[in-house]
């Protein structure tokens, strides 16, 4: 005798449904990335009256761009920006912010970079549009010396990108990959002169804000540093006893206003302004 399963529940129908439009979606990134390939192996973004054109050389870099899901945390900060800023960007990866930046400023971008070929990256971005970026290939900290920088999971040292890379070497577990990088304290970098003190950064360093911002007390206590736009990261926060409000205080305590935001649900981040 046979037996009839009967109608599916609807949890069931809408998986079903959910993973067909994942298969779907993930078929039609492949195609619009293998036609844009044969086009070019850039791709330009713009975010209000900023462009630049970037190397998209992988899938995934073409899907950061494309996607481009920080746009709205983009467009608020280059709106925040004034033409003779002395822009600080931390964290600076392939260089969509700096080079985005650079095309609505006057002044030198100043962008740290520590991961190797990021930074490489970060540089042919910059010759590409242009744009005046000098690339320094340190990750500012509280002090200086060495680091092994955690690489995402799946990453190689080779590996382009990724949000993920860290100095917290704790955070990822063992078999992570990682690669040697050199530290250097914020205040020192400004006080060798070897940029004009910041009056605008953004810091995106994976977990260590607090590590940073300390490194950059006296820069941060500046009265013409008047901008801020931090990326903070919970969980890691927590890993190292610190939390999101610790970020708020120290930037509070040095004059700045200071509100937590996120945009389209995208990373919360801090904007702290003088005013």
């Amino acid at each position: 005798m046979s037996h009839n399963p009967g109608p599916e529940t609807e949890p069931t129908t809408k998986l079903r449904v959910q993973s067909f439009i994942e298969r779907a979606t993930r078929l039609w990134e492949d195609l619009r990335y293998k036609q844009h390939r044969l086009r070019s192996d850039t791709y330009r973004v713009a975010v209000g009256e900023a462009e630049a054109d970037l190397y998209a050389l992988s899938k995934s870099e073409y899907l950061d761009f494309a996607r481009l899901p920080e746009r709205g945390i983009l467009e608020e900060l280059l709106s925040d920006l004034r033409p003779d800023d002395i822009f600080y960007d931390l964290g600076a990866n392939l260089g969509l912010y700096a080079c985005l930046a650079a095309d609505v400023l006057d002044t030198t971008i100043v962008a740290f970079e520590p991961h190797p070929k990021n930074a490489d990256r970060l540089a042919r971005n910059a010759e590409l549009n242009g744009s005046k970026v000098a690339v320094h290939r340190v990750a500012l900290a509280a002090s200086s010396g060495s680091a092994q920088m955690k690489l995402s999971p799946g990453f190689g040292p080779d590996n382009l990108g990724s949000a993920g890379h860290t100095l917290l070497t704790e955070y990822y577990e063992e078999e992570s990959e990682s690669v040697p990088v050199t530290k250097l304290r914020g205040d020192e970098f400004v006080a060798e002169e070897r940029a004009p003190p910041p009056t605008a950064l953004k810091i995106d360093v994976e977990g260590t804000e607090m590590d940073v911002l300390q490194g950059l007390d006296s820069t941060l206590s500046r009265p013409e540093c008047r901008l801020v736009y931090c990326e903070v990261h919970e969980d890691r926060l927590d890993s190292q006893g610190y939390s999101v409000s610790d970020v708020s205080d120290f930037l509070a305590s040095r004059g700045f206003s200071v509100e937590r935001r996120s945009i389209d649900g995208y990373q919360s981040f801090i904007r702290a302004e003088k005013v």
